[in-house]
């Protein structure tokens, strides 16, 4: 029965990658990003019509904070604006982390913008980059907290009932996702820290 178990709960966990990219498909729009030193203008186009569904302006002055990922070939953008709002932007590149972070991508020159933005503004009006939850202090305290809880369980769940032993470790496993994320969000937090201010060409 804990094989049964453990097969039934990898059954459920890769429905939603089986059906990933046709969900995919009903969301994504072909853009046209426009920057200039006053706005961030975001412009989607129907696929397949190509006509105009959406335009989103963002000026730089009402940002107060974004957010960035990269995961198969797709870069994530969170920006948070000061009225409190957020906007969650995502766009696919095909390319890297290095390659997205390093040439010509939405992200390499939205950061420049970013920059040029910040280069003679005061400390409370720069526009900065904030760190994931799981980087913070407070996130480590919740991850570490939920590990040891963790580790517990499986203790716990040894004593009482060793036959279904196996099934306590998948929550553990999960954990373990959870800190490798923490240590690769602190790394690419670090890394675009560092980032030279150029504007990409190639």
């Amino acid at each position: 029965m804990p094989g049964l178990g453990v097969a039934i709960w990898i059954a459920i966990s890769t429905v939603p990658f089986l059906f990933q990219k046709r969900v995919k498909e009903a969301f994504t729009r072909n853009i046209e990003l426009t920057f200039d030193d006053k706005n961030f203008l975001i412009q989607e186009y129907g696929v397949k019509s190509g006509s105009l569904i959406k335009e989103l302006t963002i000026p730089w002055a009402e940002m107060e904070s974004y957010k960035c990922s990269f995961s198969s070939g797709v870069t994530y953008l969170t920006i948070g604006l000061r009225d409190g709002s957020t906007n969650n932007l995502s766009f696919k590149e095909e390319k890297t982390q290095e390659q997205i972070i390093n040439e010509k991508s939405v992200f390499s020159i939205f950061y420049y913008y970013v920059k040029q933005y910040n280069s003679d503004k005061q400390q409370e009006d720069i526009i900065i980059l904030k760190p994931g939850f799981l980087t913070t202090s407070a996130g480590a305290f919740v991850l570490y907290s939920v590990a040891t809880l963790a580790v517990v369980a499986i203790v716990i769940h040894l004593v009482l009932a060793p036959k279904t032993f196996g099934l306590s470790f998948m929550g553990f496993f999960i954990i373990i996702g959870l800190l490798v994320k923490r240590k690769t969000d602190k790394d690419l937090y670090y890394k675009i820290n560092q980032l030279e201010p150029r504007l990409p060409i190639d």
